[in-house]
């Protein structure tokens, strides 16, 4: 029996048949016609091992890791819908990226988002249909529309079997339906396809001169442009870049450079920075811990804490970021040490510094610089990894070995003591003893199993001693009550320790001396671009990956721009080329 859903598109077994072809017109549009439940399960058909254990290049060879198919987050598939019907309001409820589209919620939902996008077309800002669809039927427009759009939304100009694959699907919806109704039937049937959904590469033909390994293949040009698009504005390629791929510019390098160059001058790109740099801090939360607006924190050791004064953390971190990457040198070494900060009345008011008047009011003013260097001594980054109660330089070394030095911890021993590290009066053989928050760390971390950890934990924190778990400066740790107040000096000395090409460790006072050391480690620098490697391909890098990430990280002595490394990245073999996993 033909059964055929209300919007004209059918169940979910036939669409599986279209899912065996690798060919595009098959593996794209095949499951297309049958829209989005069966279609995006169908396309997944090169999940490869994103470990990447393939055969290294050899005499110069392009060689770069395989990776599985990807599909846009939700927020890519939100911002590229918004841009393909000029509709900036509109808001769409998706899953997050877990591989296939195989749940039937997650197909629901699917189907629900090109609903609602139908439901607001007197929102749309864009003209989609190239005619009046409230008039008389138009092949012209037909076949106008499938063309034209088409190539919008799946990012290449269809070939002739996809568009006669689409013309189809409305000849169908047209025997029951109203010459507009056959149209929104094929509309909806795009917005839920998997050549949109899924960011389907399978490369071209044809080395351009270059010696490849076995199994590499480069990109086509409309592959680098939605790589390009996604990397740097986070939303579907516009028309420029898709007339820059049908033309065969971003078949080269110098094209594809020439084209970063235009989407970095646009304030997409501010936007995605913006997001980048939250993502690095972790200001959004993880599996370890809450995001910088839900990190709690005493109401009584700190009244002055608000959902206003958190959003003002939030609201300089990201200035900071931006500000540094397009209006000022760009340098890394810029980012972990400039007192510049981007602060309202209560903001500035726990730095210590005069801020701007007014309700709700911004300025730029310059911090202390024995006090605050760069965006490791910010409120944000400091009260993200501070307790509730009192600093946490475990939780602050920790983060900077692991996201800032890429040196992964594996998890604590079994046996790890969870007791709660506050300082203050604790009892030490018989006796009632004042410990500062690094005494008692230092008590609790230095025997037994956690030593091989914390040795090299605790002294990066410890530089943070002179910041409380809200981000104010302390000269010193004060404790007690009024009847036994207490006064503790700080120790702010600490360690960075040697990784990677780094020659050896450093030792630093304090925060500051600390993001000197950062900022001029080669370490954090190869780290920071594995950053930006993992948000251009949203893979983990591997071996085959290091000369890529090599190439684009700029070294001190350069004078390169973060903006560079970008770039670099943007012309990296492994941005312009793929592995097929099998192959």
């Amino acid at each position: 029996m033909d059964r055929t859903e209300p919007n004209g598109v059918k169940p979910l077994e036939e669409r599986a048949l279209f899912a065996a072809s690798r060919r595009r017109a098959t593996a794209l549009l095949g499951a297309l016609v049958l829209a989005a439940s069966g279609a995006t399960a169908g396309c997944v058909g090169r999940a490869g091992d994103s470990d990447g254990d393939g055969p290294s290049a050899e005499g110069g060879l392009v060689d770069v890791a395989p990776a599985g198919m990807r599909r846009m987050t939700p927020e890519q598939f939100t911002s590229s819908m918004r841009d393909l019907f000029g509709d900036p309001a509109l808001d769409l409820d998706l899953d997050a990226d877990t591989g296939e589209v195989t749940s039937l919620l997650a197909v629901d939902k699917l189907n629900a988002a090109a609903e609602a996008i139908v439901a607001r077309r007197p929102s749309w800002g864009t003209a989609v249909f190239p005619c009046d669809t409230s008039g008389p039927e138009d092949e012209v427009c037909v076949d106008d529309f499938v063309r034209t759009f088409g190539r919008r939304a799946f990012r290449h100009s269809l070939d002739e079997a996809e568009v006669a694959m689409l013309k189809g699907q409305y000849s169908r919806a047209r025997k029951e339906q109203s010459f507009e109704d056959a149209l929104l039937v094929v509309l909806k049937t795009m917005i839920q396809s998997p050549g949109v959904y899924y960011l389907v590469e399978l490369g071209r033909d044809g080395d351009g001169g270059e010696a490849l390994a076995s199994g590499v293949r480069p990109l086509t040009g409309w592959e680098r442009a939605a790589r390009l698009s996604y990397f740097l504005w986070n939303t579907t390629p516009d028309d420029a870049l898709l007339d820059a791929a049908e033309s065969g510019a971003l078949d080269t390098a110098e094209g594809v450079r020439a084209q970063a160059e235009r989407l970095l001058s646009d304030d997409r790109a501010r936007a995605t920075a913006r997001r980048f740099f939250a993502d690095w801090l972790e200001l959004d939360g993880t599996n370890k811990h809450a995001s910088l607006e839900n990190a709690p924190k005493s109401p009584e050791l700190y009244p002055e804490d608000s959902p206003a004064l958190r959003a003002a953390m939030r609201t300089e971190i990201e200035a900071l970021a931006e500000r540094v990457l397009f209006e000022g040198d760009g340098r890394f070494e810029t980012l972990l040490t400039t007192t510049d900060a981007y602060v309202n009345g209560p903001l500035a008011a726990l730095y210590g510094v005069e801020g701007p008047a007014g309700d709700g009011a911004f300025a730029w003013v310059s911090l202390p610089g024995d006090q605050r260097a760069g965006i490791f001594t910010r409120a944000a980054f400091l009260s993200v990894f501070g307790s509730i109660e009192v600093k946490s330089p475990i939780r602050r070394g920790a983060y900077i070995l692991e996201e800032v030095l890429c040196r992964p911890l594996g998890p604590p021993p079994p046996n790890a003591s969870d007791v709660p590290v506050k300082g203050g009066v604790v009892e030490e053989n018989g006796e009632l003893v004042h410990r500062t928050i690094r005494q008692d760390v230092e008590a609790k971390t230095s025997s037994g199993n956690c030593v091989s950890c914390h040795a090299t934990i605790n002294p990066i924190g410890f530089a943070f001693e002179h910041y409380d778990a809200l981000g104010r400066w302390q000269s010193q740790e004060t404790g007690g009550d009024a009847a036994a107040p207490y006064t503790l000096d700080i120790d702010a000395r600490g360690r960075l320790p040697a990784v990677g090409p780094d020659a050896g460790g450093v030792e630093v006072d304090g925060a500051v001396e600390m993001s000197a050391a950062l900022a001029a480690s080669a370490a954090a620098r190869a780290c920071l671009t594995k950053h930006f490697f993992r948000t251009a391909l949203r893979r983990i890098p591997v071996d085959q990956d290091l000369a890529s990430i090599e190439a684009a990280t700029p070294a001190p002595e350069s004078g390169g721009s973060l903006r560079d490394l970008i770039l670099a990245l943007t012309t990296s073999d492994a941005f312009l080329h793929l592995r097929h996993p099998e192959e």
